[in-house]
């Protein structure tokens, strides 16, 4: 007797769940990037799984049911194979059926019915390999297993209105309290932008206490108005402590830096920073007057340096991160926008020189001849910014790895960006003209698109099982234990 097989047929969104946490849920389950995910639910029929039986279907149905998504279990074919007892597993009480997230990459422009038949979806089917190990994992001739790279797309959750409201909070709190409020301010906005931001189904935390943050913003206050009322009194003394302050900014660097890593986790393993103050007074202090004195020409040397050091130092759990770029990279982006602005200011120059020359005697002319002549030099800086973000953001990422010390065999993780030009200078744009025209009020909108932007160009490629790597950092940081007393923990940056 033969068993009837169900295809599992995506309808859309359960009534009373939010459409788009319901659609950002469904992505980050299947490793699919937002507009992926906007596709299958846009298209007239998105079939997710074929060839199942009826209990496997269920799990289908009810697993997709909790994050609001509805699909249906449409019987499709008679199955010609012998009945199979190879049993199907349980759910586990309070556990998520689908334990590894897998990449989903449906061919939505080949067929008007997407169907990730042909690609991994998640296992339900005890003794069947997993599809994350049939889309990662191939044997070699001798029969050993080798892991085949796997993105993962960093996904951001984050709602404008929602965060909007964080925001007028935190502005209207910390004007009352006369800034004090602006530590947990601070807390707020990073636990919502962390926690909205997802990779492989997991968020980051933020989990600095605000009083650590204000003991720190106290002493930088302290020190700010001390400045200000010596410059008036004794701008001898005001200098002396400007001094003071410039050779102490490598150890503020220091501090910041390891308290937000150590205040920054994923999966309840939180990030480590080890740099020296005699590392940052090299990158901070001596490469900058270096740059400085050689007229900009060593200056790809100053920002590779400072970005060795960040990124070298800091560390997730016991995996250290590496940086390393050929300094060409630093130089191409700073001779493309040296040559272009020459080309510009010599353009703009005779440009205005002329206009000049044409309109002279008539005021009026040439005050509505500068509006277009404003907008042109406005619109150069922000061509020069989008620019100079974008690639900066690319070399950054596209040549950080994460080593995994367990795990020698296996290449570095590593990230992928692709930022880009056109597309960023749209939301610069965008963004800048409407808090313009909003007085403000859509800064809180602008942060989100931004985020957006940021997580939907920016990936992480795992070298080896990403769920295994963690367990071993978790185990690891476990086993270390250190105590660091609270106390010397702040926040001294504002």
């Amino acid at each position: 007797m033969s068993n009837p097989l169900f295809e599992i047929v995506l309808k859309g969104v359960v009534a009373g769940f939010d459409s788009q946490q319901a659609q950002a849920d469904f992505a980050a389950l299947f490793s699919l990037d937002a507009d992926k995910a906007a596709r299958m639910f846009a298209a007239p029929r998105t079939v997710l799984k074929k060839g199942i039986d009826q209990e496997t279907a269920d799990k289908y149905v009810a697993r997709l049911a909790k994050i609001g998504v509805e699909v249906a279990a449409e019987a499709i074919a008679v199955a010609e194979e012998p009945l199979s007892l190879v049993p199907i597993d349980e759910p586990k009480a309070n556990v998520e059926m689908v334990e590894t997230p897998v990449v989903v990459r449906p061919s939505l422009e080949k067929a008007a019915s997407p169907s990730l038949e042909k690609t991994a979806s998640p296992s339900f089917e005890k003794g069947t390999p997993s599809s994350a190990e049939q889309t990662t994992r191939s044997d070699n001739r001798e029969g050993a297993t080798t892991y085949q790279p796997k993105n993962h797309a960093f996904i951001f959750t984050g709602q404008g209105v929602e965060y909007f409201k964080i925001w007028i909070v935190n502005i209207l709190l910390t004007i009352v309290t006369l800034g004090i409020y602006s530590a947990w301010a601070k807390v707020r906005n990073l636990q919502y932008f962390y926690g909205n931001t997802r990779l492989n189904n997991s968020t980051f935390e933020y989990t600095a206490k605000p009083l650590q943050i204000l003991k720190g913003r106290i002493i930088a206050m302290v020190l700010l108005v001390a400045y200000s009322l010596l410059s008036h009194f004794s701008p001898m003394m005001a200098l002396v402590l400007l001094l003071v302050l410039i050779i102490a900014t490598p150890w503020i660097v220091v501090l910041s830096l390891r308290f937000n890593a150590r205040f920054t986790s994923y999966r309840n393993i939180a990030f480590r920073f080890d740099g020296s103050v005699s590392g940052a007074f090299v990158a901070y202090v001596v490469w900058p007057i270096v740059a400085m004195f050689s007229l900009g020409l060593l200056l790809p040397f100053a920002w590779r340096q400072q970005m060795q050091y960040i990124i070298g130092n800091h560390s997730y759990g016991d995996a250290p991160f590496k940086f390393d770029v050929n300094v060409g990279e630093y130089y191409k982006m700073l001779g493309i926008v040296l040559g272009g602005s020459i080309v510009f200011f010599i353009v703009y120059i005779m440009v205005v020189g002329g206009a000049a020359l044409t309109m002279a005697g008539n005021p009026a002319a040439m005050g509505a001849a500068m509006i277009p002549m404003i907008a042109l030099y406005l619109a150069f800086y922000l061509v020069v910014g989008a620019y100079m973000a974008v690639t900066m953001a690319n070399i950054q990422f596209n040549n950080t790895t994460l080593c995994d010390p367990k795990n020698t065999a296996a290449a570095d993780h590593c990230f992928s960006a692709n930022w880009q030009i056109l597309s960023y200078m749209k939301l610069l744009l965008i963004n800048t003209v409407l808090i313009l025209v909003t007085l403000g009020l859509f800064i809180p909108f602008a942060k989100i698109r931004t985020a957006a932007y940021k997580a939907a160009h920016t990936s992480f490629v795992a070298t080896s099982d990403l769920d295994t790597f963690v367990a071993g950092e978790r185990e690891q940081s476990n086993s270390l234990a250190e105590g660091v007393n609270d106390l010397f923990a702040m926040d001294i940056s504002i």
